[in-house]
């Protein structure tokens, strides 16, 4: 057993010496020799920055600061920790708001105060068999190599270990994030023959969301949430159907009632707020605003538009003093950063409007256009683009919001929430813009442009493929599917033609483009792969 903890790297976060001590006293007992002590979060992030840990063990409260949630939600959210680490959070008492707001970024497991050696020690020769063999894996994904990620567990899973309902989890998670939702589905369902698992019906319901099912996923959540009224994630996923069904008011219930059950969710109480303040309902969207920013202070979570939000709902409960001060803070907060002073200059704007200060509010506006045209120069961000409408929208000015929402359609012709905000937006602010309407004519148009591309690449034609796909990803730089389309055409007759050093810039470029609008697009992995394929061959 000594064996098992000799070779491992551990890291233990907590904010008194003597407890630390006390662990690491028990961790030395037990055969471990690496073991890297942090004294607050911050500590523990700059640790997690440096080193690669087996385990980290993380008191929940550490004094002023990040809590032990929020460390973990910082490390998982900047992959600083994979899913070959184990993180166990240590607390005096498993609180059921703790508990609850953990969903998200869910530590391994739990450790009350005191333990012994004895049950640390059980505890982790448990999480070393869930783990085991999971470093390759990780290691694909850190590269963004998905393909390699999953043939890893493929070869894992056929030996048929003891974690085999760890790996299939893992897989099942991988397949969804990425989009391969046959795959994803076929796992999931190996799983339920076996036994009905909640996380693998919650998957399916995914899986049917992702495919547009929205009415099969809506009975898939409202089921599980039948089974078990404390399962906050199918809570989550039940209001996004019912908002990808442009049922925005009872998506906003659901989310009222989630929030009574978990009130600790960040991202939960911040999408309460938008769909309140965008259904009319001011009050209800300030106290959720209120929540979320209470919540993010020391969190990597934590945004400029939150603050934003804050105070529009305050502004529409009539108490513009006191948006005013919240906007106010937006710079405090986020000092030095664009993209806070155009989130409150926007939102300035709108406050003075409803103030009746037409200069003000026109001085605002001048500094929100000022500051995202600088933020364009770098990224051309959606949710930029939506606040600006939404700003222009409150401001009377339907022209320049309705211009705004039709570059914002398309760059994102194929992302579904995007467009239902943008609809959600029209309805709701009585914007005279037929937002369906255009979003079907560009998504016709951008299909058109996609087809002719794919048709060019069939018969050969890859010079007039290029230029047909970089023109159009040149005059719409904020749409991901056109600029990945454009390096997967460019890759492909490098595989015919040879590699040229313009080329790989010119594929490099989109793909950074893609990178810096959205790291998270399962997309990215392939084409990079490819790429590296492509570089690397002979």
């Amino acid at each position: 057993m000594a064996d098992a903890f000799t070779a491992k790297t551990f890291l233990v976060i907590d904010d008194f010496a003597d407890m630390r001590a006390a662990i690491k006293g028990i961790l030395v007992s037990l055969g471990v020799a690496h073991i890297d002590q942090a004294r607050n979060g911050s500590e523990a992030i700059a640790k997690m920055q440096q080193n690669h840990y087996d385990v980290i063990l993380c008191d929940y409260n550490l004094g002023p600061g990040k809590d032990g949630q929020q460390v973990l939600e910082e490390a998982r959210h900047r992959q600083l920790i994979g899913v070959d680490c184990i993180f166990i959070m240590i607390t005096a008492e498993n609180t059921r708001e703790m508990v609850m707001g953990a969903v998200e970024y869910a530590p391994d497991s739990y450790l009350s105060k005191p333990f012994t050696k004895d049950l640390l020690q059980t505890r982790l020769a448990k999480l070393f068999e869930r783990k085991a063999h999971l470093t390759v894996v990780n290691q694909a994904l850190l590269a963004k190599d998905i393909s390699a990620a999953i043939r890893a567990l493929d070869l894992l899973i056929s030996k048929k270990p003891r974690n085999l309902g760890e790996l299939l989890k893992l897989k099942s998670e991988i397949c969804i994030d990425s989009n391969r939702l046959d795959e994803a589905a076929t796992t999931l369902e190996q799983v339920l023959a076996i036994r009905e698992m909640p996380w693998a019906r919650l998957g399916i319901g995914k899986i049917q969301f992702m495919r547009k099912h929205f009415d099969q996923a809506l009975e898939t959540f409202r089921q599980l949430i039948e089974q078990d009224s404390n399962f906050i994630g199918a809570y989550d996923w039940l209001a996004k159907t019912q908002t990808a069904q442009r049922h925005f008011a009872e998506a906003e219930e659901t989310l009222r009632t989630a929030v009574r059950l978990s009130p600790r969710g960040i991202r939960r109480q911040h999408a309460l707020g938008d769909l309140a303040l965008n259904n009319g309902h001011p009050e209800i969207a300030e106290t959720a605003y209120e929540h979320a920013v209470g919540l993010s202070k020391h969190s990597v979570l934590n945004h400029p538009s939150m603050f934003a939000g804050l105070a529009k709902s305050k502004s529409a409960n009539a108490k513009h003093d006191e948006a005013l001060k919240v906007t106010g803070q937006i710079n405090k907060v986020f000092p030095d950063q664009q993209e806070a002073a155009f989130y409150a200059a926007s939102t300035s704007a709108i406050i003075k409007t409803r103030q009746g200060d037409a200069t003000g509010a026109a001085a605002a506006l001048a500094e929100a256009e000022d500051v995202l045209a600088r933020l364009n120069e770098t990224v051309h961000s959606s949710e930029h683009a939506l606040e600006m409408a939404k700003t222009y929208a409150g401001l009377g000015q339907t022209d320049k919001a309705a211009e705004m929402l039709r570059q914002t359609i398309a760059n994102n012709h194929d992302d579904d929430e995007i467009l239902t905000q943008i609809v959600h937006l029209c309805q709701e602010s009585g914007l005279q813009y037929d937002a369906e309407t255009a979003i079907r004519e560009v998504q016709r148009d951008l299909v058109k442009t996609n087809n002719e591309g794919v048709r060019l690449i069939k018969q050969g034609e890859f010079e007039a493929a290029i230029r047909l796909l970089s023109q159009a990803a040149d005059e719409m730089p904020g749409n991901k599917t056109i600029s990945l389309n454009a390096a997967k055409a460019i890759i492909m007759y490098m595989e015919r033609q040879g590699i040229t050093n313009d080329n790989l810039q010119r594929v490099r470029h989109y793909i950074d483009r893609v990178q810096t609008l959205a790291p998270d697009d399962w997309r990215l992995g392939d084409v990079i792969a490819r790429l590296r394929k492509l570089t690397t061959k002979g």
